[in-house]
């Protein structure tokens, strides 16, 4: 398994997008970082810079990067016809389509990573002292997982529907609006760890654990009354990567499955 993630790793010297798209991260912070800042400490601009990333980057680009990616990674043999050159050596091609997730997980916490540096060095040119960065900055590699396992049953479409770009496209759009709109309702957020949607989806999931996060000693108003509402149902560490961790096992075992399946039919 590990030469199989050393040769998909390898093969992304030819890929360009995959490094490019890990910049992507910067985006809506260096965006955000022209608009009037309310920080008035080091800390407060870390948190204010890092929220865009944890709560705008990893939704609206880090999802759709990476679905977008496993396409092309899960179909690139295919498209080269090289697939039945590989199934001669022999490969098995549900270890080939694990391996490449996980070259995705790699992907998802490289974004995180030079979202999280860029941003920090942004608040330094802003004239700020960096406090708290490399806490949050560890936080955003936990989320990077988080949101990697929350890919894999747009993926698992994707798979399914065997090179139809066209609806992995809208499926990714679909999946990621939705995402986004459902990690910020409350009622997913105010239930109860267990076998719910605010438990097993991704967006509440991530933001019921990084929330707790944030430095919360002097609130606004509209935070003081949010943090009364969700804060009973923060996650813990074991909670939270828990979750992920069963759900990356299912789903990985799926894709697996799927993407076999298909080599026979």
């Amino acid at each position: 398994m590990l030469k199989l993630i050393y040769c998909e790793f390898m093969k992304l010297k030819r890929k360009p997008l995959f490094f490019v798209s890990s910049f992507l991260s910067i985006l809506i912070p260096f965006g955000i970082s022209f608009l009037p800042s309310y920080a008035q400490t080091g800390a407060q601009a870390v948190e204010e810079m890092m929220s865009c990333l944890f709560q705008l980057s990893a939704y609206l680009l880090l999802i759709p990067a990476v679905i977008v990616l496993a396409a092309n990674l899960l179909f690139e043999e295919q498209d080269n016809d090289t697939l039945k050159n590989l199934m001669t050596v022999p490969v098995d091609k549900g270890k080939l389509a694990v391996a490449k997730m996980l070259v995705l997980l790699i992907f998802s916490v490289l974004f995180m990573a030079v979202g999280g540096l860029l941003g920090g060095g942004l608040v330094m040119l802003k004239g700020w002292r960096p406090e708290g960065f490399w806490f949050l900055f560890f936080v955003g590699l936990g989320e990077a997982l988080i949101m990697w396992v929350g890919t894999m049953p747009c993926v698992l479409l994707v798979v399914a529907y065997n090179k139809s770009y066209i609806v992995s496209v809208i499926i990714t759009f679909f999946y990621t609006m939705v995402n986004y709109i459902l990690s910020t309702s409350t009622p997913l957020l105010t239930q109860s760890f267990g076998l719910n949607p605010g438990t097993l989806l991704p967006g509440p999931l991530a933001l019921r654990w990084f929330f707790q996060f944030y430095d919360h000693s002097n609130p606004s108003k509209e935070l003081a009354a949010l943090l009364e509402q969700i804060s009973p149902y923060f996650l813990s560490n074991v909670q939270a990567f828990g979750v992920a961790a069963m759900e990356g096992a299912v789903f990985l075992t799926l894709i697996a499955f799927v993407y076999k399946r298909q080599e026979t039919q």
